[in-house]
Formats: structure tokens, C-alpha cells, sequence
């Protein structure tokens, strides 16, 4: 029995546990938010287009089963890829054990329990059904490089409204038995089939490197913290004489929006302010400035909202509102993850060295952190006038006083959780891609149930928004403050 727990505790802790975690949340946010407006007598979440499918019970099922089966597959294949795994006697079949064990009990009873919850739709046997499907999608999506066509079914059926399809309708009422029982038994193979997979997995297959590659991308194994910077230095290195000139030429740092340009106003000083430290501890993260960065993800971002609404106007379809498209792209602008998260993550590696510099650890770690904070907040700032732009030419309604309002609370109680979430997983040193998902999950979440608090009608709705604003808020505060004293406390090597 303490194998198994030992076992258990692996899959349990870490990553697993906080993906588990927020996407129960949803879930159960979800829920409650449908049982309050049928209180009131209203229909819950009722949206058209695309997110009427995204903001409906059988997708948040569909989402909480696959994204956790995905990872629970990730650390199987990765503790069964490991020498031990040909040496240890019934090691392969524990951990397949304790995976279905885990599958049962914390994917399966919950998604069954969700049923008492609201006023559910979806039959019973649906549900199972969903499970079952989206637990072997899950599983096999990331075993071989081939496998990720699995996703684009997902996809599909999570984007897909209930109220366009009859066939769609009948099966999550559970009229067709036919399509459901068809699904159960490939379902039931390809578990079978998965096991099989395992227990005759062997380091000379592809699928056992694969394993190996996502569990070090996973847990921050190897060489994940290796920046841009020296691959491009690397790459000037080793390129011929000729080339090396004109490489060297096209270096960020030579251009005309550099950082290096505000070296020259920060010279001359012997004792610098607060603000003039921010600004030279941000030339360690990017070679550009964040609102160059911005501005330029604005303009793009206003050229594919406007190219995708035309297109969509001239098809005709109802697929992809313009409110919808001028939300989303305006909160890519505020997430900016390839300039701010990717950047900030890749210093890692250099934080031993640059707490060497003349400030205490506490200055050291408050500074450090209110130079990212103000690169978000530039993010953020970005990303309403995106909206405000957009929202002018495609989509007046988004600028009315209570539709800015809950705009504008949602995304910096979304902002506020990503900083904390942030500055919690850097210091765990889990690796770059585990890092910038485990930061962009609070916020996708609080994008998401924006367009859920446009379409508030009662005052209980209403209500239900502003306190899950309140409460991410308040969580995100009191993890902001457990960072910093981990910070403060931190082995920087």
C-alpha cells in the first residue's frame, strides 16, 4: 500500500494538482452561475456564436476531462520512461493502477457530481459517455507526434452549439444510443490499447523519447531556461566571417526602438530615484520596450480583427460575432506572452548573478517585481485601447459605462492572478512552457467569463460577477504576498 501512495503523491502534487485545481473552478463556477439564473428564471449564459458553445455545461465536462487526462498521460509516460520502470517488478502496472484510479476519482465522480448541481441538460449516461471519450482522446494526444489530430475532434464538439446541430441535442439528451455506444467501445479499446502501449515500451521506440522530452518540458528538466539571446549569440559565432557582419548588423539592440536608447537618459545620475532603478532593471528582460511591443501587437491585432469580421460579413455566418472577436484579440494584447512572460521566464538562469548587485535581498525582490508588474500593467492599458478602438469601428455596444466597467475589472483581477501565479511557479523552477500555462490559466479564465458578464441580465448574475471578480482579487493578493516572502527566502544559483 505504500508503493501506491508514493505513486499517488507523484501524480498528485505540483503541476497536476493546480491544473486539477482551476479547471474544477470553472466547472463548478460554471454550475453555480446556471443554477443561480434558473433561480431567477432566466437562462444562464445564453451567448451567441462560437462561445455559445465554449460557455455551455458539455464543453466545460469536455475541457475538465481532456486538459487533465492530457497531463495525467504526460506523467504516466514519463515515470514508466525511466530505467527503473525494466528493473523494479510490477512497476509498470502500479503506476497504470494508480492512473485509473485517479481517473475514477477525481475526473469521473466529479463530473458525475456536477449533475446535482444546477439544472443540468446533459443525461447521466452523457456525461459517462464524455468521460470516457475525452479521457482516451486525452491520454493519446501527446503519446506520438501523429496523435495530435485528436485535438481537432475536441475542438469541435467543444465549439459546437447544442441548440444548431439535432443530432448534438439527442445525444447529450441521450436518445442516441447508437452514437453513444459506438463511442464507449472505442473508448474502451484505445485504453486497452494505451496499456498495451506502456507495458511494452522500450527506450529504442519513438514514443519512449517522447515521453522523455514532455516530462522535461513538464518538470524543468534540461536546458529549458536557455534564452534567445544566447542562441542568437551562438548562431553569430558560428556562421562565416561574411555572414557574421551582417548578422551582427540585424541584433535587436541596434534598432531604433532599443533599450539601450535610455541608457543615455539615465547617465549622469549618482543616486537614482525609484523609477530610474525600474527602468534599468527592464533592460535585463527585452531588447525593445513594452510599449513599442504593445503598440505594434495593437496594430496587428486591429488588422485581424478587421480582416475576420469582413470575411466573416461576407459569408454571411454567425459563427463569430465582431464583440466576440474584438474581446478576445484585445485580451491577447493584454496577455503579450512572447514579450513579457517568455522574456521575463528566460532570465531565470540570471537572477544569481544580478542579486550580486549593491540592494538588499527585499530591494532586490520588491524592485525586480514592480518592474514586471509595470510591464503588465502597460500590457493591460494596451489591451483597452485595443478595445476602445475596435469596439468604435465593429462593436459600439462594448462601449457602454457597465460593459468598460466589467472590461476593465475583469481583466486587472485577471492581470493580478497572473502575477501571482507568476511569481509562485518561477520560483518552483517547473520550466518554461509548465510556467507560462500554469500563468495564462487564471487569466483565459476571467477572458472567458468576461463575455458571460455582457450578457447579465439579472441582478443576481450580476452579483455572481462581481464577487468572482472580488474573490480572484483578493486570492491574488494573498498570493502575490506568499511569493514575495518566498522570494525573499529563495536560493537564486
Amino acid at each position: 500500500m505504500s508503493d501506491y501512495l508514493r505513486i499517488a503523491r507523484a501524480y498528485l502534487s505540483g503541476t497536476a494538482a493546480a491544473v486539477w485545481c482551476f479547471m474544477f473552478l470553472c466547472l463548478l463556477t460554471f454550475d453555480i452561475a446556471e443554477a443561480v439564473s434558473a433561480f431567477d428564471g432566466e437562462v444562464a449564459l445564453n451567448q451567441g456564436g462560437i462561445l455559445g458553445g465554449v460557455l455551455s455545461r458539455k464543453s466545460y465536462l469536455a475541457m475538465f476531462a481532456y486538459f487533465n487526462a492530457g497531463l495525467l498521460g504526460v506523467l504516466l509516460r514519463d515515470n514508466i520512461a525511466q530505467p527503473a520502470a525494466s528493473v523494479l517488478p510490477q512497476y509498470r502496472q502500479k503506476h497504470l493502477v494508480v492512473t485509473a484510479l485517479i481517473a475514477l476519482f477525481f475526473l469521473a465522480i466529479p463530473m458525475f457530481s456536477m449533475e446535482f448541481v444546477g439544472t443540468s441538460t446533459i443525461a447521466p449516461t452523457s456525461v459517462a459517455v464524455i468521460f470516457l471519450t475525452c479521457l482516451s482522446a486525452g491520454l493519446w494526444t501527446l503519446h506520438h507526434p501523429a496523435l495530435g489530430v485528436l485535438a481537432f475532434p475536441f475542438l469541435v464538439f467543444v465549439l459546437s452549439r447544442s441548440a444548431s446541430s439535432a443530432e448534438l441535442a439527442a445525444f447529450l439528451a441521450g436518445r442516441n444510443l447508437a452514437a453513444s455506444a459506438a463511442l464507449v467501445i472505442m473508448s474502451l479499446l484505445a485504453l486497452w490499447a494505451l496499456a498495451w502501449r506502456l507495458l511494452a515500451l522500450k527506450e529504442d521506440m519513438l514514443e519512449y523519447s517522447i515521453a522523455r522530452v514532455w516530462g522535461d518540458i513538464l518538470r524543468g528538466r534540461g536546458q529549458q531556461t536557455k534564452t534567445f539571446a544566447d542562441y542568437f549569440a551562438n548562431c553569430i559565432a558560428a556562421s562565416p566571417a561574411d555572414r557574421r557582419v551582417t548578422q551582427q548588423n540585424l541584433y535587436p539592440q541596434n534598432g531604433p526602438f532599443s533599450n539601450l536608447k535610455q541608457v543615455d537618459n539615465l547617465a549622469g545620475y549618482c543616486e537614482r530615484s525609484l523609477w530610474q532603478r525600474l527602468q534599468l532593471w527592464r533592460l535585463g528582460s527585452a531588447p525593445t520596450r513594452t510599449s513599442v511591443a504593445v503598440g505594434w501587437l495593437i496594430v496587428l491585432s486591429l488588422i485581424i480583427i478587421g480582416i475576420q469580421i469582413i470575411a466573416v460579413r461576407l459569408a454571411g455566418a454567425e459563427l463569430f460575432p465582431a464583440r466576440d472577436s474584438v474581446v478576445i484579440f484585445s485580451v491577447q494584447v493584454m496577455m503579450n506572452p512572447v514579450n513579457i512572460w517568455l522574456l521575463w521566464i528566460t532570465r531565470l538562469h540570471r537572477l544569481g548573478y544580478e542579486s550580486l548587485r549593491p540592494r538588499t535581498r527585499q530591494e532586490f525582490v520588491r524592485e525586480l517585481g514592480l518592474t514586471l508588474l509595470w510591464d503588465m500593467i502597460q500590457c493591460w492599458l494596451g489591451g483597452i485601447l485595443c478595445l476602445g478602438i475596435a469596439a468604435a469601428i465593429w462593436a459600439p455596444e462594448l462601449l457602454e459605462v457597465k460593459n468598460m466597467i466589467l472590461f476593465m475589472s475583469a481583466t486587472a483581477a485577471g492581470q493580478l492572478c497572473t502575477y501571482g501565479m507568476l511569481g509562485i511557479w518561477l520560483i518552483k523552477r517547473r520550466g518554461t512552457v509548465t510556467n507560462v500555462l500554469c500563468a495564462l490559466c487564471p487569466f483565459m479564465a476571467m477572458a472567458m467569463w468576461f463575455p458571460a458578464m455582457l450578457s447579465c441580465r439579472t441582478r443576481g448574475e450580476l452579483n455572481l460577477a462581481i464577487g468572482s471578480v472580488l474573490v480572484v482579487t483578493a486570492t491574488s493578493v494573498a498570493t502575490i504576498a506568499f511569493a514575495y516572502r518566498r522570494w525573499c527566502r529563495a536560493d537564486l544559483d
